[in-house]
């Protein structure tokens, strides 16, 4: 049976470290609160409660176009517990548990919110808390149970403590889940916060700590973070390059260094399985990043038509293949080395030969494009 799974969204405070009005500030596909709507509505929850207190006629207007209900809180500046209280009352008695995402959230994916909804309806914990490289985060997901305590606890202590004091309440049976991604923890406090999520919203490549928290999860190996990161920064500088000349290749697109470091740092995430870049591109899109998923798709094996631009997935592909292990090596010898050791397997040797044809092919245009060998690249990159 599925479980009745609200949310709830308290968009009522001041903003005032922030110096403008957070729910409202413009982000990718919307504004902030928006996305946190939606964020819940893609997800399948289908009540989302967002609660109002300044600006409320605006806010409430926003909240409706993302598909969510506004209630409103005019006891907003008495803090946000009350504005707990307005949301969970406005939940229907039928409710088994719900979300609670402060409005100035808003870079949580939905892979995310899906993950912490099929953990709850199969182990039915009080709460469930997302947790980042060992953080918990927001949105705990909460148990209809504990809907009387916060209730009482506003009664009877006057809400002291806020919401976490009634959840440490509930500790004995909480569960935490952890998850590659960084919203989680990202509130927008200043602004500075801000532009950070406007320059990551929707990035769709995971961040240098996402990329540490999906080694954790996967328990990677030292020896292969050590290769991720150097062909990272191979990655990294044939991008560099190729943008220093982008006024001087016709035709060209320019590259977004971010992207290759994400998806170079997670490209062998999937070592160890069969057919270990598909495995590692499926990982990638479960967690919400579907671009550096299809650049680890195809990084065993590439080949690229002149009259297609150069782009991110062809650097990552060449930047693993001048490196073994933790340094630069020469395109030939990776292969040739690859070559004598399956020789004695049938048709071994000829896919190898072939695979390093078609590298060399594509190394020669990072030559022309570059104005410098990729190998001398590569070298100083790791030097």
């Amino acid at each position: 049976m599925s479980l009745n799974i609200a949310a709830v969204i308290p968009a009522a405070g001041l903003s005032s470290r922030m110096g403008r009005f957070k729910p409202l500030l413009p982000l990718p596909g919307g504004t902030v609160l928006s996305r946190c709507v939606r964020l819940f509505r893609e997800s399948g929850v289908e009540r989302v409660v967002a609660v109002t207190g300044k600006r409320a006629e605006a806010v409430a207007a926003c909240v409706m176009e993302a598909g969510g209900i506004a209630v409103h809180n005019p006891a907003f500046e008495q803090g946000m517990y009350a504005s707990v209280l307005t949301g969970v009352r406005a939940l229907p008695p039928e409710t088994d548990g719900f979300f609670m995402l402060p409005a100035d959230i808003p870079l949580v994916r939905p892979q995310t919110v899906r993950r912490l909804l099929e953990i709850f309806a199969r182990e039915t914990p009080s709460v469930l808390y997302p947790r980042f490289l060992g953080e918990r985060g927001h949105p705990p997901l909460i148990a209809a149970k504990a809907i009387p305590a916060i209730l009482d606890h506003h009664a009877v202590h006057g809400g002291k403590g806020g919401l976490r004091a009634v959840l440490e309440g509930l500790e004995s049976a909480a569960l935490d889940v952890d998850v590659a991604d960084l919203g989680t923890v990202h509130d927008l406090d200043h602004p500075e916060d801000y532009e950070f999520a406007l320059a990551v919203a929707d990035a769709g490549y995971p961040l240098e700590d996402e990329c540490c928290a999906l080694w954790a999860m996967q328990g990677t190996s030292d020896h292969i973070i050590g290769h991720c990161r150097a062909v990272a920064r191979v990655a990294a500088a044939l991008c560099e390059r190729l943008n220093a000349r982008f006024s001087e290749r016709p035709g060209a697109v320019r590259l977004d260094p971010g992207l290759a470091l994400g998806a170079a740092l997670t490209h062998d995430i999937g070592k160890g399985t069969k057919r270990h870049e598909a495995a590692g591109a499926e990982l990638l899109r479960d967690h919400g990043f579907s671009r550096a998923a299809d650049i680890v798709a195809d990084h065993f094996d590439l080949s690229q038509a002149d009259d297609v631009p150069i782009t991110e997935r062809e650097a990552v592909f060449l930047a693993d293949k001048l490196v073994r292990c933790d340094r630069a090596v020469p395109l030939e010898g990776r292969y040739l080395e690859k070559a004598e050791m399956y020789r004695h397997e049938e048709g071994a040797e000829e896919a190898i030969l072939g695979r390093l044809t078609r590298a060399r092919v594509l190394m020669a245009r990072f030559d022309r494009e570059m104005g410098e060998p990729a190998e001398r690249v590569a070298a100083e990159a790791l030097a």
